[in-house]
Formats: structure tokens, C-alpha cells, sequence
């Protein structure tokens, strides 16, 4: 699936996008829909080109990234690195770019793999990101309807040879002003909320009120006192990234084998992704990945990674010390000196992921994100009620705190037991912030 071969035409399918139904629908009814074995297809005015590789679609990609809408989590670099780091876990490579009239207009960023029998597209590291999106030029959204998204993944089947289902999740509403044309489908609360505020330049730090300021300021004070000066660090080099790196884990392993989890940030996979990401940002006013720690003396007592798309920054993870420096507010005191760093790079707005954890409500403001389940197939519409179905359980777990302490005591025991069994000392990943 490149972009060499010559395209060959054929009649406009119906409005269902239903595969092999004899029509699939478009924005400009009678035109033709044109597509190849070498993976072009145009539906009306718009031209869509699908690539098998995430290095061949890294020119259009690019492109996009300096004009469109994204989050950080559907970047370039980002995607490419995790790939890098992890592979496909044995699904296919289908990189969607759009096109109309004026250009390059969107782009759908797909691992396609089976998922409860059927053919099912995810965008690339959705499982471990914050945000799903579609990343889409402003001016081109509305353009973005059903029955075009419709026709655009019943494309996308016919050049793969096979989609029945769309997954996307953790959506929000808007992202940087737009509205998210996904939501056009039928959709559900995730099962976790994500955190986001907007950011003044020149006030960052107005979302906290004058007795929060108060006490971070005193604990910063404190910690100085106890530990030496307290400084924010920006890993600048490959050598910085290691030593934050190192830190981050010690302190989220420490925090998870208190939890009774695994430390899914150790696996050689998500280290090799960090560091990846992390170098190749380096320099960068618009960092893939970041790490930031908190120093007091020559310690890290609190590290934090994070990722920018256009003027907005997300904070991925992060991690505290334990012992005596555990005793201030380490992440206030980091989020403070963040903030005001951000004056300085331009960013309008800050989101710390998803999970609800009380000391974001400090720095940003509690929202509902969404679940898609797209049928594109007849198949598809038999297993779409299944994914929902269990996401919404999830949610209903996740949001009841009984229920959800519940779960994580039954994942301590299941810990517990296996230690007895074989030795072992891991037990499922957590979720949410956890995961990330």
C-alpha cells in the first residue's frame, strides 16, 4: 500500500458503508469512488490513501501535524516510537490519510486486529494513551460526517481486506476548541474521566486559590529546609533522561508493589519506549516526550513525563519518593514550578490524563471522555454490543468505590496467592493513571 500505483475507478456504493452491499455512501452522491490494490481511494472530493507502514505515511503525517488538531497521542513521533518499542502485537499496520480539494485534511492512524472474532480498528497505542482523536484540520471538521467517516472506513476494509469494527476510545468532547465530529456516532461514557483546564500564560498557576498557593510555598520551604534547595530539572540530555528514568521507576515500583500490582513502566518494552521518546525529543519545543524531576539537594524526590501537541501539554505520568520527603506536598510542589514553565513555551492548556486522583482537581477540572464502537459489518454489528457492554461495566467498577475496592483488594490476594504458588511478584497491571 503506497502511493505509485495509478487508481482505478469504481461506482459509488450505498450510504450503509456496509461492505460488500453493493454501495457504501459519500458526501457527493453520483461521483465516483476510486481506490487500488496499491491503497488509494477517493470518495467524491475527498481522496483517501492507505498506507501499510507507519514510515511510509511519515511525510503526509508530518504535514498535518504543523496545521491540524491532534492530541499528543496520535503524533508522529509518539506512535513511531512506541511502535518501535513494541511492534503491532500481530495486528496490521492501516494508516488512513484524507485529502479534499485543498489538501491534506485528516488522518486515521489504525492497528487493525481481531477483537471477540471480528476485525476491529483501534487508533495505534490507544491502549496506553489519554486521549483518542481524530486528527482533522479545523476548517475541514464538519466536512467529517457519518456517512463520510461511514464510506471512509468501508475504504479503509476493501483496501485491508476486511474491517468490521471501529473502536475508539477515551474521546473527549473538544479538543483545543473543536468538536470532536466522532461523537456524530452512537457513543458512552468512558470508564474514566479526563483531567483539563485551560492555561493563561501570564497567570499560570490561576486555577489554584491563595490558601493552596499558601501551603505548597510553605511545604516547598519545608522540604528546603529538611532536604537542601528545590529546584525543577529539565532532562536535557541523554544522560539526564537515564538518571530521571531511573528515578521514575524506582519510585512507581515502589508505589505498586504497595498497591499489590505490577510495574508495567519496568517492562523492557514501555523502558525502551520512554528513553526512544524521550531522546529523539530532545531540543524539541514540542517534546513527543518529556521528563521533568523535582530536585531537593541532589535527590529526585518527584519526576514527571509529559507530551505536546500545538499549545497544549499533557502530563503522561508521574511518580513521588517515599520516606522522609513524602511527608510534603512533592507533586503540588513540582505542578507549581511546571506551571509557570509553561509561560515560557506558549502551552494554553494542560490535561494530567486519566483516573480520578484528588490532587488533580488542584491544577485542572474533571471530564467526560467516550467510547465508540463503529460497526462497519454485519459481523461487526453482532460484536459491538459486546465491547460496549463491558466498558460500561468497567466504568460502573471504576466509579462505585466500593466496587472498585472491591476489585483492588481481590488483585492484592490474587498477588498474594501467586507469590505462594510459584514465586511470582507480579500481578495484573493497574488501569488508568496507573497503566500510563
Amino acid at each position: 500500500m503506497h502511493s505509485t500505483a495509478t487508481a482505478r475507478r469504481e461506482p459509488i456504493r450505498d450510504g450503509t458503508g456496509e461492505q460488500g452491499s453493493g454501495r457504501a455512501g459519500d458526501a457527493a452522491a453520483g461521483e465516483p469512488m476510486r481506490h487500488d490494490a496499491q491503497g488509494h481511494a477517493a470518495a467524491g472530493p475527498l481522496r483517501i490513501t492507505v498506507f501499510d507502514t507507519i514510515e511510509a505515511a511519515e511525510a503526509p503525517w508530518r504535514a498535518l501535524e504543523k496545521t491540524a488538531i491532534f492530541t499528543p497521542y496520535q503524533r508522529y513521533d509518539w506512535i513511531k516510537a512506541l511502535f518501535d518499542s513494541r511492534g503491532l502485537d500481530g495486528k496490521r499496520c492501516a494508516v488512513a490519510v484524507i485529502e479534499n480539494e485543498t489538501g491534506l485534511a485528516a488522518l486515521f492512524p489504525f492497528a487493525i486486529g481481531r477483537r471477540f472474532g471480528v476485525s476491529t480498528a483501534e487508533i495505534i497505542g490507544a491502549d496506553i494513551g489519554n486521549a483518542g482523536w481524530l486528527p482533522v484540520q479545523r476548517g475541514a471538521a464538519l466536512r467529517f460526517t457519518p456517512a463520510v467517516l461511514m464510506q471512509i472506513f468501508a475504504a479503509i476494509g476493501r483496501v485491508v481486506a476486511g474491517l468490521d469494527m471501529v473502536f475508539l476510545r477515551n474521546q473527549p468532547g473538544t479538543w483545543l476548541g473543536l468538536d470532536n465530529p466522532l461523537l456524530a456516532f452512537q457513543h458512552q461514557p468512558a470508564p474514566d474521566h479526563l483531567y483539563v483546564a485551560p492555561i493563561d500564560p501570564a497567570t499560570p498557576r490561576a486555577h489554584l486559590n491563595g490558601k493552596r498557593i499558601r501551603n505548597l510555598q510553605r511545604g516547598r520551604r519545608r522540604l528546603e529546609e529538611a532536604m537542601g534547595p528545590v529546584t525543577l530539572r529539565r532532562a536535557n540530555s541523554v544522560d539526564e533522561i537515564e538518571r530521571v528514568h531511573a528515578a521514575f521507576l524506582q519510585q512507581r515500583g515502589a508505589r505498586f508493589a504497595q498497591m499489590g500490582v505490577r510495574n508495567i513502566f519496568a517492562e523492557d518494552w514501555f523502558v525502551a519506549f520512554f528513553k526512544r521518546a524521550a531522546a529523539i525529543s530532545l531540543g524539541s519545543d514540542l517534546p513527543a516526550l518529556r521528563f521533568h524531576a523535582l530536585y531537593a539537594g541532589d535527590q529526585i524526590v518527584a519526576t514527571s513525563c509529559g507530551a505536546c501537541a500545538g499549545t497544549h501539554y499533557s502530563q503522561y505520568i508521574n511518580s513521588t519518593a517515599s520516606g522522609p520527603a513524602a511527608r510534603y506536598s512533592l507533586m503540588g510542589i513540582l505542578m507549581y514550578e511546571l506551571v509557570a514553565e509553561f509561560a515560557g513555551m506558549g502551552i494554553t492548556s494542560l490535561d494530567m490524563g486519566l483516573g480520578d486522583f484528588d490532587y488533580k482537581s488542584d491544577w485542572t477540572d474533571k471530564q467526560l471522555v467516550h467510547d465508540s464502537v463503529i460497526p462497519v459489518t454485519a459481523a461487526g454489528r453482532i460484536a459491538a454490543p459486546v465491547v460496549r457492554g463491558l466498558r460500561r461495566l468497567k466504568r460502573a467498577i471504576k466509579q462505585n468505590e466500593t466496587l472498585f475496592g472491591l476489585f483492588k483488594r481481590l488483585r492484592a490476594m490474587m498477588l498474594k496467592s501467586k507469590d505462594q504458588d510459584d514465586g511470582a511478584t507480579t500481578a495484573p497491571a493497574p488501569d488508568s493513571e496507573e497503566t500510563r
